[in-house]
């Protein structure tokens, strides 16, 4: 069982937090596009380092999961900033 109060908890409910923010200002106006591909991002890239550490605590038929599920974060944040990069 893993600790809620793990860093590797705490960062994966952090940058799932940033994420919601982000949506939610861009929906709402008082973001601006090229800001919000950035933010995003980031956002991921970081959410993905966060799921590869949480990965380490979990047994294995789920973090397989979760390091698959983060390395596809991974890529879509690579993908949003090459896209941010080509934008700006």
């Amino acid at each position: 069982m893993v600790a809620v109060t793990d860093p590797a908890v705490l960062l994966t409910v952090a940058w799932l937090l940033v994420l919601f923010a982000t949506a939610w200002r861009y929906q709402f106006g008082s973001l601006p596009p090229l800001r919000a591909f950035a933010l995003v991002a980031v956002a991921l890239l970081w959410l993905a380092y966060s799921l590869l550490q949480l990965g380490d605590l979990l047994s294995p038929p789920y973090d397989d999961v979760v390091n698959v599920v983060a390395v596809l974060l991974f890529l879509a944040g690579l993908s949003l900033g090459w896209r941010w990069w080509r934008a700006r």
